[in-house]
């Protein structure tokens, strides 16, 4: 028998204190008492004879036996402490395994509102990309349809004042509606940081209208792979809209000076250049250096022998020099002939003014580099 009664205090899954409304220190005069007390309340013969009855009273017989033996409660008491412990130990386990599943399903969470986040994000840009290309082709439309009126005005006038006068190719050539929206836009981007956070569309805005009107703006964060970073780096991209294409070609051409010359404005945006990724074919293209022409070639190029057209040089001792010709340049009066997408002439004189400009800081830093060298 009292092997069966330390099989039970070591293999029970009954709380024998608790059957019998003690506290695991209780003495052996108080395991007595509480055992007289039960046997009152639950035996059979009073509450009747039921399986749970029964069960119950079998249950506290045994309670009874494992504690009133001082060597088998020991053994009870070690057992029981055993499972109490491992039950904390299981509970603590339950509790850093609940935690890293919730913490999973946050991180998994946060991942894909931050694609979402994403992916609204550049919804946005596209959809506000759309909006301005949609809004310069109405007002492309309006303008090509006011000079097409203009021009028929013009026509009719002409006609009226003299009768049989073809009009003129400058009158034919008033559709013309200046370059594309992409001709003359240009991209940026720089690091989101607390150096970059005053960089926002007015201050952006305001920084490069120093090349010329800015007619639209549109930023976007973006988050990109960097070369030697192991996470991509939260940044701001920009496209900007320039009124006309001389404004967007300055902006390309000065930048690297400008980044030079005031790091402290500049060096943040790490590109400038142009929204197409070339430089557009509008541009005027710089021509090659000018060679001189003997007699003979230039009487073959002007015709009847006329003189070639001069303009005194400034400060010169013999006065005159051939004006240089705009013919070599693509869409201007004398070469290829100007399409719907084409700069005007004054566009085009600046751009050229500016690849002028550009050559000669060029040929002036090769020059005290060469020098340099030589010292």
């Amino acid at each position: 028998m009292g092997d069966d009664f330390k099989a039970h205090a070591l293999n029970s899954s009954h709380d024998f204190y608790d059957l019998l409304g003690l506290s695991q220190g209780a003495t052996d005069s108080e395991v007595r008492s509480a055992y007289r007390k039960a046997t009152l309340k639950y035996h059979p013969d009073k509450v009747g004879a039921s399986p749970e009855t029964l069960e119950r009273w079998h249950l506290l017989q045994i309670a009874n036996e494992v504690l009133s033996d001082a060597g088998v409660r020991e053994l009870y008491d070690n057992a029981r402490r055993a499972k109490e412990d491992k039950k904390k130990r299981d509970d603590a386990y339950e509790g850093r395994r609940k935690w890293m599943k919730e913490d999973l399903e946050r991180r998994e969470s946060g991942a894909l509102k931050r694609k979402r986040d994403e992916a609204d994000a550049e919804e946005a840009f596209e959809r506000e990309l759309r909006r301005i290309a949609e809004d310069n082709k109405r007002r492309r439309k309006e303008k090509e349809n006011q000079l097409r009126c203009d021009a028929l005005d013009a026509e009719a006038e002409g006609k009226n004042a003299q009768e049989g006068v073809a009009p003129t190719q400058d009158t034919a050539a008033r559709g013309d509606t200046g370059p594309s929206d992409l001709d003359r836009s240009v991209t940026l981007r720089f690091p989101q940081n607390d150096e970059t956070k005053h960089l926002d569309k007015e201050r952006i805005i305001s920084l490069f209208e120093r090349f010329g009107p800015v007619d639209e703006a549109v930023l976007r964060d973006k988050k990109i792979k960097i070369d030697g970073e192991k996470h991509r780096q939260p940044y701001m991209t920009a496209v900007l809209v320039f009124k006309s294409i001389v404004g967007a070609h300055a902006a390309v051409s000065d930048f690297p000076k400008l980044e030079s010359s005031d790091p402290a404005t500049w060096e943040a945006f790490e590109q400038v250049g142009w929204a197409g990724g070339k430089e557009p074919d509008s541009v005027p293209k710089a021509p090659a250096p000018a060679t001189p022409l003997k007699s003979r070639a230039r009487e073959s190029i002007l015709p009847n022998n006329a003189a070639a057209p001069a303009t005194p040089i400034a400060g010169g001792a013999h006065g005159l020099k051939k004006v240089p010709s705009f013919a070599s340049f693509k869409g201007t009066p004398g070469g290829t002939p100007r399409g719907p997408n084409s700069p005007s002439l004054d566009e085009i004189t600046m751009m050229r003014l500016k690849n002028a400009e550009r050559r000669r800081l060029e040929e002036k830093i090769r020059k005290e580099e060469a020098a340099a060298a030589m010292d």
